[in-house]
């Protein structure tokens, strides 16, 4: 199977976009990963909670060792600590412990110069890794 890779660039607030997509990747019925920085985890966290009224987004921080259920958001700093390999989304400006081992990532990345020269970074990493590679706009 090829990794598909997804990048969402330009996004003037990663967080809220990455709630967005947070929300249709549990649509999707796969298991989804939220990989970041621990200060991005922790605001992220905190956003999942408020980010819709009408609409629950189940979610955690993961340890692990512990049981995660379907249907929960599992937030991590190391992708390679997910229970799963199905969807990842990156908030950090690293390529992903254990990137090439899931079947899809999605790769959010900020209009900020230092986001943009991390983010063509990771998409030549999976370039050469030969994923299928796919880029959307995340203005607006």
């Amino acid at each position: 199977m090829t990794l598909q890779v997804s990048f969402y660039s330009d996004a003037a607030e990663p967080l809220h976009f990455a709630c967005r997509l947070v929300r249709r990747a549990l649509a999707s019925g796969k298991p989804v990963g939220v990989c970041a920085e621990p200060a991005a985890l922790a605001r992220l966290d905190a956003l999942l909670w408020s980010f819709d009224a009408a609409e629950f987004l189940p979610h955690r921080r993961w340890v692990t060792g512990e049981p995660h259920l379907p249907g929960e958001v599992l937030l991590v700093s190391d992708a390679s600590q997910l229970p799963h390999r199905g969807l990842l989304v990156n908030l950090s400006h690293d390529l992903p412990t254990a990137a090439f081992e899931f079947e899809r990532v999605l790769e959010v990345v900020s209009a900020d110069d230092e986001a943009v020269r991390a983010g063509r970074v990771r998409y030549r990493a999976y370039q050469q890794v030969q994923a299928r590679l796919d880029h959307f706009s995340a203005r607006g």
